[in-house]
């Protein structure tokens, strides 16, 4: 079992992610998924800019599906806690993840609106 644990304060956000990701205009928040044993394996970084929020980085085993579902997932919640209802994701690696989820890949941006993505399933 994963935990993913939210980091919203700026920052840590800023010692855990590249740094040119931050600005000051808008909101960050960020997971750090744990294992059973409480080693870290993995994190992930979203950005919400009025309605719209974004994937930035996210890090784990890409071809562990459910981990980049979590993080996904964890995001997502995040962000619509927050008033986003439009996400935005670039991160080709997990292309196959997100198109599962209901994100539809415009050129290689990847998007949806969150009620929808949240209805999704990828490894169930």
């Amino acid at each position: 079992m994963i935990i993913y644990k939210p980091v919203s304060d700026i920052e840590k956000i800023k010692s855990l992610f590249v740094r040119n990701l931050i600005n000051d205009k808008n909101i960050f928040g960020g997971y750090i998924g744990f294992d059973e044993e409480g080693n870290p394996v993995g994190k992930c970084l979203v950005r919400i800019d009025g309605y719209k929020c974004y994937f930035d980085y996210i890090e784990c085993d890409f071809s562990d599906k459910l981990l980049v579902e979590g993080f996904l997932r964890a995001g997502l919640n995040y962000c619509t806690n927050r008033s986003a209802y439009m996400c935005y994701c670039e991160i080709d690696e997990i292309s196959d993840v997100l198109t599962h989820l209901g994100f539809e890949n415009n050129n290689g941006i990847y998007s949806g609106d969150i009620p929808t993505l949240l209805k999704g399933s990828c490894c169930k």
